[in-house]
């Protein structure tokens, strides 16, 4: 009997040792495919830093355990994508084993949880996504996991304190939690609500465990003091957030995520979540008829975190699933206690559901690693399409300094770099004198615009200005920020030709400006267009220009090079035009490199955006003109 037990235990390690490395595979795999985003770049900015700034109170919104982790790794690792994620990838690994050993102390009785738990677990798509982020929270959730399971040591059977060396592997673990992100007080609420039903017969047992939980909190004391007026600075108070909306908002988002990630979309992501809140809810049920408060502990671990994430979300900048991954393996566990529960029933019906699931993370799975929809941001290739484009003379505009990071680490080498705002507002007149000597020492302008610009631009005074004075020949949005090109105007090579051409009832055409009539493959005609209304208009039309010749094989369509959008760069829609007023509205129409040798035709006009139907054209003898455009004339284009 001792033989076969001893057998049983191998052959249950080596299953184990088999789930972790399915683990580490999936964590792994594709670790550098995503671009670094903001909060990540900031993450290796800072750790980069001295270590007294890593460390400082007001270095970072979260905790320095995080910081001076990753300053400590990056200085072996170095500071690549795949090196800084690997820290997180390694971290969350853990998950495994500790969930599996934190099962085996809830239900000894009960195997079957431990492996459903531990494979729900190495297969999770929020577990792995957070794992291939260099941020905490991946480090949060398994600290908190290994905080939980010395606490579940320190209460023994009868509900006794466990020994010195449990309490304080206990103590160490929940205090690193607490030291790495806020959400691990979640956690510690979960654990509270558990020691009270658990100790509520044991006065000394009880007392205990709230003198453990009061040198926790001195011990986060200093934390407290340096950060506080950080944190307050950030606070909100949105209490009318404590509604429905509210529940729907920090409840749906959760239980979404911890049943099929972040990467799949609606309905399959509200079937997936439904079946797994099915059974958990099997998962409580099986317990209800047992006196056993340990199979408890299971929902309170994840209900009671998104509870209190519920109440502190007034006050927190805002929400995002990230903050109650810390409550994620309460989930899991309750769900495995489901899957049990089916198990002592049907068996198989238990293999054909896990399959399910499996099935769902790894839908989930493949779009995070292979559909861009749901990359987390772009910068690095936006650098380096710049990088790749890029011409003498060229320079970079960047809107927010919050993206310092993330242009530092992936800045494109050569071109010069400038950050507007930088202290003083857009529209100060210093700011707008040095956005001009910029724009006049340079001949092409590459715009990023990066967040939110109503936080660094609200007038839009950035896409006025180009719009007013260059030329836009190209724009583009990568994710996490959008890139334009403009080109400069160069006076000296202008040409100025009058026409008279009408547009609907009382917008004219009443001239145009070309740079060139030769252009080669690469380069950019700049177009200014000269606009005025006879009357007001009452509805927003956007501007068309095209260079159009033989039929484009890449595309099936005459049309080489386009640029649509509304007038002077949308900064000056046609329901703002003064009657008699003159716009002059620039364009810039970038030519493809593998653009033909030839003569190309110019040709613009107008249409409602909501409906793509054209204004009609009339001559100057009132002919309505075929195909509702204007022939602008002709441009050569050269051999390269």
């Amino acid at each position: 009997m001792e033989t076969r037990r001893n057998r049983w235990n191998q052959w249950e390690y080596l299953a184990l040792l088999l789930l972790v490395l399915l683990a580490a595979a999936l964590r792994f795999y594709r670790l550098q495919a995503q671009d670094i985003w903001g909060d990540e770049a900031f993450s290796i900015y800072l750790s980069q830093q001295p270590l007294p700034a890593v460390i400082a109170g007001g270095a970072d919104t979260h905790p320095p355990f995080y910081p001076l982790l990753l300053f400590v790794w990056l200085r072996r690792a170095g500071s690549s994508a795949y090196a800084t994620r690997a820290l997180s990838a390694l971290v969350g690994i853990l998950v495994v084993p500790l969930i599996f050993v934190l099962a085996k102390r809830l239900t000894p009785t009960r195997p079957r949880v431990a492996w459903f738990a531990a494979i729900l677990a190495a297969v999770s798509p929020l577990l792995i996504y957070y794992s291939q982020e260099t941020r905490m929270y991946e480090l949060v959730a398994v600290l908190a996991l290994a905080s939980t399971y010395f606490m579940l040591r320190v209460f023994d059977q009868t509900g006794a304190q466990g020994d010195a060396r449990v309490r304080g592997a206990y103590f160490v673990a929940t205090l690193l939690a607490m030291y790495t992100h806020y959400s691990a007080f979640f956690v510690i609420a979960a654990q509270d609500v558990y020691a009270l039903i658990r100790l509520r017969k044991s006065r000394a047992a009880l007392a205990r465990w709230i003198l453990l939980q009061l040198a926790l909190a001195l011990a986060y004391v200093p934390w407290i003091v340096v950060q506080a007026s950080f944190l307050s600075s950030k606070a909100n108070h949105r209490f009318d957030e404590w509604g429905w909306s509210g529940i729907e908002m920090i409840f749906g988002k959760s239980f979404l995520a911890f049943s099929a990630g972040l990467t799949v979309g609606y309905p399959i992501i509200q079937i997936a979540t439904a079946v797994f809140l099915f059974f958990a809810a099997f998962g409580v049920l099986a317990i209800l008829p047992r006196r056993d408060a340990a199979l408890w502990f299971a929902p309170i671990y994840f209900i009671v975190p998104v509870i209190v994430a519920y109440v502190v979300n007034p006050v927190m900048p805002f929400f995002f699933e990230r903050y109650v991954l810390v409550a994620l393996p309460g989930f899991i566990l309750t769900v495995a206690l489901g899957l049990d529960w089916i198990a002592r029933q049907r068996a198989w019906a238990t293999v054909g559901v896990l399959g399910v699931f499996i099935i769902v993370s790894a839908f989930s799975m493949w779009n995070y690693y292979y559909n861009d929809a749901y990359a987390k941001g772009k910068y690095g290739h936006m650098m380096a399409y710049v990088a790749a484009h890029a011409q003498p003379g060229d320079a970079l505009i960047l809107n927010n300094p919050l993206q310092k990071p993330l242009y530092d680490y992936y800045a494109p080498r050569g071109i010069p770099a400038f950050y507007f705002p930088d202290g003083a507002p857009l529209e100060d007149p210093q700011t707008r004198q040095q956005l001009a000597n910029v724009a006049h020492s340079h001949s092409r302008l590459w715009v990023v615009m990066f967040g939110n610009p109503a936080e660094y631009d609200p007038t839009g005074y950035l896409a006025r200005w180009f719009g007013a004075n260059a030329y836009k020949t190209f724009t583009r949005g990568f994710v996490d920020a959008s890139l334009t090109l403009y080109d400069m105007p160069d006076a000296s090579k202008a040409v100025q030709r009058p026409i008279t051409m009408t547009l609907g009832a009382s917008i004219h055409l009443i001239g145009y400006t070309l740079d060139r009539a030769q252009v080669a493959p690469g380069e950019t005609l700049q177009l200014t267009l000269h606009w005025q209304t006879t009357a007001p208009i009452d509805k927003s039309f956007k501007v068309f220009t095209h260079l159009i010749g033989a039929t484009n094989p890449a595309t099936q369509s005459p049309v080489w090079a386009q640029m649509d959008r509304e007038p002077v760069g949308g900064s000056r829609p046609t329901t703002t035009w003064q009657v008699g007023a003159t716009i002059d509205d620039r364009y810039g129409l970038l030519v493809p490199p593998n653009t033909p040798p030839g003569t190309y035709t110019l040709e613009v006009g107008m249409y409602d955006p909501a409906t793509l139907v054209r204004l009609p054209v009339f001559d100057a003898q009132g002919k309505r003109v075929a195909d509702d455009r204007v022939l602008l004339g002709t441009v050569q284009v050269q051999a390269p």
